[in-house]
């Protein structure tokens, strides 16, 4: 039998059952200076995701081969591997730099994983938040537990500051393990900050922020349509500590 792609001959994608239940695992990956950022760290994410949700992991060096040879010199990328119930894709676009670091208005959605799809495992089962985002006319949705904690939005990790010192949700299993912002609390250590895992809420804090690759340090400006801190002084620097490490040279902070 024929499936149709666009109106297209593509049985391969078109009869893909991942692509109706949900069941594919993804990673989304940027370049610097031609160079993809956190690969090996990426990679080892995406494949516990594929072993959790039961896809076929194609080992390490094939995805690392069928990425790097998307890369182009001299174009800042932004990369989408998913794997599917059948399918591995491989999607390279140019990054959009008006994401990296652009303020954020969130608002608040009552959220705690499934035992069967645990928040470590980044998959894309994303619509609940997707479309709560949409109707709230916010960029993402804040994920809070019944505990009444933060834990992530829907496409980044969070981080705070209060007095100098840098905050970060603990690594429960009830937030994905953020590969960048695991990046911005090292150079908080390099920086002799203190860092603090434990729950975050309301607050007060300093500065407020969304970290992923494609976005870096986000400011959170808006929560429920009341102003949040935004960004300051320590994610200013931490910010370009982070850039500079890159090869990038403007300071987005």
């Amino acid at each position: 039998m024929t499936s149709l792609l666009n109106g297209q001959p593509a049985p391969a994608l078109a009869a893909d059952p991942g692509l109706l239940g949900g069941l594919a695992a993804y990673e989304a990956l940027r370049t610097y200076q031609g160079e993809i950022f956190a690969l090996r760290e990426h990679l080892l994410r995406l494949e516990a995701s594929a072993a959790w949700m039961g896809v076929r992991w194609p080992g390490a060096v094939t995805l690392r081969e069928e990425l790097l040879a998307v890369v182009e010199p001299g174009v800042e990328l932004a990369i989408v591997v998913m794997l599917t119930a059948e399918n591995r894709i491989v999607r390279a676009n140019p990054l959009d730099e008006a994401r990296v670091g652009a303020p954020l208005r969130l608002a608040t959605l009552r959220w705690d994983p499934s035992p069967a799809l645990p928040a470590w495992v980044k998959h894309t089962s994303r619509a609940p938040w997707l479309l709560a985002a949409r109707r709230a006319g916010v960029d993402e949705v804040l994920l809070v537990g019944a505990d009444g904690a933060w834990t992530e939005s829907n496409r980044a990790n969070l981080l705070a500051v209060r007095q100098g010192a840098v905050h970060v949700p603990p690594a429960d299993g009830r937030v994905l393990a953020g590969v960048t912002q695991a990046a911005f609390v090292a150079l908080a250590r390099e920086a002799g900050l203190g860092v603090v895992e434990g729950p975050l809420g309301p607050g007060p804090w300093d500065e407020l922020y969304a970290t992923s690759t494609l976005k870096e340090l986000a400011p959170i400006v808006e929560i429920d349509g009341a102003p949040a801190p935004g960004g300051g002084p320590v994610g200013t620097r931490l910010h370009a500590a982070f850039r500079a490490a890159r090869g990038v040279g403007r300071d987005r902070g």
